[in-house]
């Protein structure tokens, strides 16, 4: 039987109402676990840690490192992992443990619910269930199951904070479709594996990320900040008539700050050079982050200056995936 490591970190799986009026809060009825849900133990030989239970808002980067070295620690001892956390936070979660736990060679399966398990009408039993199953068949991937499918972290964003279908995969088909059967994505678990060496000890997340808007105003970054993410229009365009955007970027390179570019859009990415004004702030130093989502352009970024890299780390780091991640070059079929 597979020997499975369930951490528990929190979020609405495990909450319970506290209050009047009644709130959904951090619960401990995760104590009697394989009593909720006596099939885990039929599944595989359990076993659950909580190396902390929060609302998963209140995520801090050291949360990540913690289970990042708690995994490394047990690979070992176990056939895979399952992580149950919140919703709000857990496709930065999983972007950061897909790059970090890349070489892992293990599964390392996220879920979490969005109603708790203490509820009659929930689909915490059957996101717990089939995150067990998936964690029981040895595939080498960091990914988040959810409802009907299992998706890569590096390419997960939350869609929904009602549905049970909770999280997308906008550039990356899933790695697996989940109903009666579970059928895997043919190239599961086959990707190149190259996150730079000497990375993941730390994150810097003093990143100044802005979401422009027509009419608004730009600033620099302000002080401490040490890159810069911007989460364009379409295919990455900026008013680039704007003097104080411009600004922004001269302060960008004066101060040798990263300035990478994302889009706004879910689906497909950023090209500097489809347009003028794309080419304009490709001049004047931007980095295109491609496909990448704003959760894996920040754990991407995040670790990048963590090592103490800079401007030509970042460039390097955006051109190639580390994890499987998808990119404009190489993905994955989308028929």
């Amino acid at each position: 039987m597979r020997t499975i490591l369930l951490l528990h970190t929190g979020g609405t799986l495990g909450m319970a109402p506290s209050g009047d009026p009644a709130s959904l809060a951090p619960g401990r009825f995760l104590d009697h676990l394989l009593e909720q849900v006596p099939e885990l133990g039929q599944m595989a030989k359990l076993s659950v840690e909580v190396p902390f239970n929060q609302d998963s808002a209140c995520l801090e980067p050291s949360d990540i490192l913690t289970l990042a070295a708690r995994i490394r620690a047990a690979a070992r001892d176990f056939s895979g992992f399952v992580i149950i956390h919140g919703t709000d936070t857990m496709a930065f979660t999983a972007s950061c443990l897909g790059f970090l736990l890349a070489d892992l060679g293990k599964p390392v399966v996220l879920t979490g619910s969005q109603r708790p398990l203490a509820f009659v009408r929930s689909d915490a039993r059957s996101n717990l269930v089939n995150a067990v199953d998936l964690a029981c068949r040895g595939i080498p991937e960091v990914g988040i199951c959810f409802g009907t499918h299992w998706i890569r972290g590096v390419a997960a964003d939350k869609l929904s904070v009602h549905q049970f279908e909770a999280f997308q995969s906008p550039n990356l088909p899933p790695l697996a479709e989940i109903g009666a059967e579970i059928r895997l994505h043919p190239e599961v678990g086959q990707f190149v594996r190259q996150v730079p060496a000497g990375l993941g000890s730390a994150f810097d997340l003093n990143i100044h990320t802005v979401t422009p808007h027509p009419g608004m105003a730009w600033s620099p970054a302000p002080a401490g900040a040490k890159a810069v993410l911007i989460q364009a229009f379409g295919a990455g365009n900026l008013p680039t008539g704007r003097a104080d955007l411009e600004a922004l970027f001269r302060d960008g390179e004066r101060r040798k700050l990263p300035v990478v570019v994302i889009s706004q859009c879910p689906y497909g990415g950023v090209d500097l050079s489809a347009y003028e004004l794309g080419q304009k702030i490709q001049a004047w130093g931007a980095i295109s982050g491609g496909l990448h989502t704003r959760w894996a352009a920040l754990a991407k970024l995040g670790l990048v200056l963590g090592a103490g890299g800079g401007i030509a780390e970042a460039r390097e780091a955006f051109g190639v995936p580390w994890a499987g991640e998808p990119m404009p070059e190489g993905s994955w079929s989308q028929v």
